[in-house]
């Protein structure tokens, strides 16, 4: 049994790691910690979940790992090298010892070192669905990729509004999440974020990028499948990530696949289309589930020396 803290328990991030723990039979949560007060023993615990603001993440994390328990963070604080981080984040590392230690949380990637590591930086929910679907087209696209994403508002706040209120935010480059797609997906970033304050949870990510001259001397039709074969043939069964067509049956909307089809899920479905030299990928996920709480658990299963969806699929879906 994996003995757990929990600190942040009462935040958006705090409470879907718990809800995600309930049905897990390996895993316990024996510590917790909030603003307003602690209770259980943290000394019991082997692995601490950190669902904590950047400043707090870099201030528990010393401590913590000094006493020999072992870390999954939620926050951005050390996902990035400390000279982009205090530049996007726009504040000081103050645990800059730890950065090169610190392992990125994306199992599909990093899974080896995930199992090994004593602080795991847990991945951004934009990144997530914009590195899953970029990283494996490294050498069949170019340039810059400019990405288009739509959150439900359980990324900021618990609220759902009653009225339709779509907030655009951090475009360009200027979001911090820009620097963590870049790094791991290996593609300059522009990125523009928009909340859809009326909708609770998912990500829809749409991403445009130039198409290398070998895919444009082909027909569309068959640098759309290029495309296709390389991202199915980039992940395995684990991975849960899917290349779904609209035309395929499945689909919950007659439309065509939709966030409808991953909230509440741990899959990622991407969609791939060409178009005059382009390529156009939808990439979307649950941003509390596969973007946060589950792929925390995916990794506290590796660390914990467990199969990777242990535990996971009493919570969420993982079949397509």
């Amino acid at each position: 049994m994996i003995k757990v803290g929990l600190f942040g328990d009462t935040g958006m991030v705090g409470q879907e790691i718990e809800r995600a723990l309930k049905g897990h039979d390996r895993a316990e949560i024996a510590f917790r910690k909030n603003t307003r007060r602690e209770e259980g023993d943290l000394g019991a615990c082997d692995l601490v979940f950190l669902a904590t603001k950047d400043p707090e993440s870099m201030s528990f994390a010393p401590a913590l790992l000094k006493a020999g328990k072992r870390i999954i963070d939620m926050s951005g604080a050390f996902r990035l090298p400390r000279e982009p981080f205090e530049k996007w984040y726009h504040m000081e590392h103050t645990a800059p010892e730890l950065l090169k230690e610190a392992v990125y949380g994306l199992p599909a990637y990093f899974k080896d070192q995930i199992a090994q590591a004593r602080l795991v930086a847990n991945p951004g929910c934009y990144p997530t669905s914009v590195i899953l679907a970029l990283r494996p087209l490294r050498g069949l696209a170019q340039g810059p990729a400019t990405v288009v994403s739509t959150s439900g508002n359980s990324g900021a706040r618990r609220e759902v509004e009653e009225r339709p209120n779509e907030i655009t935010y951090g475009y360009g480059t200027r979001h911090k999440h820009v620097p963590e797609m870049a790094l791991y997906s290996g593609f300059q970033v522009n990125f523009t974020p928009i909340v859809l304050r009326s909708v609770f949870r998912g990500i829809n990510t749409n991403i445009r990028v130039e198409l290398a001259p070998e895919l444009k001397a082909v027909s569309e039709e068959e640098a759309r499948e290029a495309l296709g074969r390389r991202i199915e043939g980039s992940y395995g069964p684990e991975d849960l990530v899917f290349v779904v067509q609209d035309s395929e049956k499945g689909a919950q909307d007659e439309l065509g696949w939709g966030t409808g089809d991953v909230v509440n899920t741990h899959r990622v479905l991407i969609k791939v289309g060409v178009d005059e030299g382009f390529a156009y990928i939808c990439s979307m996920e649950d941003n509390l589930g596969r973007g946060a709480a589950s792929q925390a658990v995916e990794n506290m299963n590796l660390m914990g020396g467990l199969s990777r969806l242990h535990g996971i699929d009493a919570v969420y879906g993982t079949g397509l």
